[in-house]
């Protein structure tokens, strides 16, 4: 069994050390022996794996034995995701991380309840981080600034894009994918939903309206049951 961690960049060196709470993590609390497996990753483009040869009080060090790039997908998936209720954004995070969201944009609707606060880009990293970790997902999700419609407007219209709305009468099953598209972006609504003006603007913008089904999903779990079926669609799953 190999464990996955994320350090800050992936050098050219034998030896890769392993720092900071992620160490603490690997030392302390999974107490982690010479000679485990560990891939470490920037989260970006480099990863590295090794077998533990030094275990110090705050940091280890794995010789590496295998390193590689990691590749960005094409098309990119990129969902835009309204405000959920604050005991649901763990939640959320984790099925769009697992699920491959390559980029999450928080949304401002207008029927969001919480509100985006000074320290919510940390939580919202801190959890897809080990959403990724459990998953052995070597490349982190990037997370945006939140936006209000009318900056993600601007991005739809130079962009593919769906929006899910239950009154949609447009199965998400006969939508189709251009072919050569590099990014797809997925809209998924708050608790309240999505209002009827914002429906109008994003269908100025040229998404397409559509609908996953019957049932109406929560919001943090619609997001992961667009993202498993777009992945199925595109022929990744």
């Amino acid at each position: 069994m190999s464990y996955l961690f994320f350090v800050d960049a992936i050098d050219s060196n034998t030896v890769q050390a392993l720092e900071g709470e992620e160490a603490h993590h690997a030392i302390k609390v999974l107490r982690l022996t010479k000679g485990e497996q560990l891939v470490l990753s920037d989260g970006k483009s480099s990863w590295v794996s090794g077998k533990v040869s030094e275990i110090g009080r705050k940091s280890l060090e794995i010789r590496v034995n295998e390193r590689g790039n990691i590749e960005l997908p094409t098309p990119e998936l990129i969902v835009i995701q309204a405000f959920t209720k604050s005991d649901r954004n763990k939640e959320m995070l984790e099925l769009l991380t697992v699920s491959g969201v390559n980029q999450i944009i928080p949304w401002d609707s207008e029927r969001s309840i919480s509100k985006w606060q000074p320290d919510s880009a940390d939580k919202w990293m801190l959890t897809v981080r080990e959403a990724c970790k459990q998953s052995k997902r070597l490349q982190l999700p990037i997370i945006s600034n939140p936006m209000k419609i009318e900056q993600i407007s601007g991005i739809l219209k130079n962009n593919f894009s769906v929006v899910f709305h239950e009154s949609s009468g447009n199965k998400f099953s006969g939508v189709e994918i251009p072919s050569g598209v590099e990014k797809i972006y997925i809209v998924i609504g708050p608790e309240g939903g999505i209002t009827d003006s914002e429906i109008e603007v994003f269908k100025s913008s040229g998404a397409i309206i559509s609908r996953l089904g019957e049932p109406i999903l929560r919001s943090a779990h619609a997001g992961f049951a667009a993202l498993s079926a777009l992945q199925t669609k595109i022929g990744r799953w």
